[in-house]
């Protein structure tokens, strides 16, 4: 059975790396249940998924003539058009490679599944699925660190002192403090960050449309000098109500490079 897999996994691999080496992006999904993303993601272009099934363990059945009886196989939408599928691991049922085209700008969503008969896995970030920006064509790679819901942080690109990057925060993660006057909102959602050099500063990471309040990306320069930046999260609203998302008060911290 380990021949087998190490033969359909073999090109995947091949592709994975042909795609770095070209300078395509790769979302790679750990076993430890990490991701990395290596730039952005940008139309016309497309995107190299890189999944290790330590993440998806189950489900697998090996057939009486030792092949194995199970698939692991990617799932993904391009802003919430038809459901296309590639093979990842076991026995093939897409018939595609793990390399997705992102026809234009908007979001891509991928989930995973293992299966063989009776047995059935998912990993879809609790069933809210990994969602990944797709800029316009053109647009500059700027470095980006993601928090997204589900609890799910990553980094889009190399964060380098004496540079931009920006923020990304899904307000979903904190959802509670929503209190409305006369049908607007009182409430804001604000990004706290220190860099080790000193620095440090408060910025919002909502916008007001008529009635309501979206979360937007925002942009930061990390000094010059800079060696690491540390951020959390704060949920306020008028009626007093105040939440934190700072990792269980350990703050989120990332290592700058030089």
């Amino acid at each position: 059975m380990k021949h087998i897999l190490t033969l359909f996994t073999l090109p995947l691999l091949f592709v994975a790396s042909a795609a770095a080496a070209q300078g395509a992006p790769v979302i790679s999904f750990h076993a430890d249940w990490t991701l990395t993303q290596s730039r952005t993601l940008v139309a016309g272009d497309a995107v190299q998924v890189a999944y290790d099934t330590g993440r998806l363990p189950q489900c697998r059945l090996t057939l009486p003539d030792g092949t194995p009886g199970w698939s692991l196989t990617g799932h993904y939408r391009v802003n919430g058009g038809p459901e296309g599928s590639f093979d990842v691991a076991g026995q093939p049922t897409a018939g595609a490679p793990p390399v997705v085209s992102l026809p234009s700008e908007g979001a891509l969503a991928l989930w995973f599944r293992v299966s063989s008969p009776g047995c059935e896995h998912y990993d879809s970030n609790f069933g809210s699925n990994f969602q990944f920006a797709v800029r316009a064509a053109g647009t500059a790679p700027t470095p980006t660190w993601v928090f997204q819901e589900g609890w799910l942080e990553y980094t889009v690109g190399t964060v380098k002192a004496g540079q931009p990057f920006v923020v990304d925060y899904d307000i979903d993660r904190l959802p509670e403090c929503r209190l409305l006057y006369n049908g607007a909102p009182t409430w804001e959602v604000w990004v706290h960050y220190r860099f080790d050099n000193g620095v440090t500063g408060s910025q919002s990471v909502t916008q007001v449309s008529g009635y309501s309040r979206q979360g937007v990306p925002v942009t930061l320069t990390a000094p010059a000098g800079a060696r690491a930046v540390t951020l959390w999260f704060e949920n306020w609203d008028r009626g007093y109500c105040r939440r934190w998302d700072s990792l269980h008060g350990q703050n989120y911290r990332l290592a700058l490079q030089p």
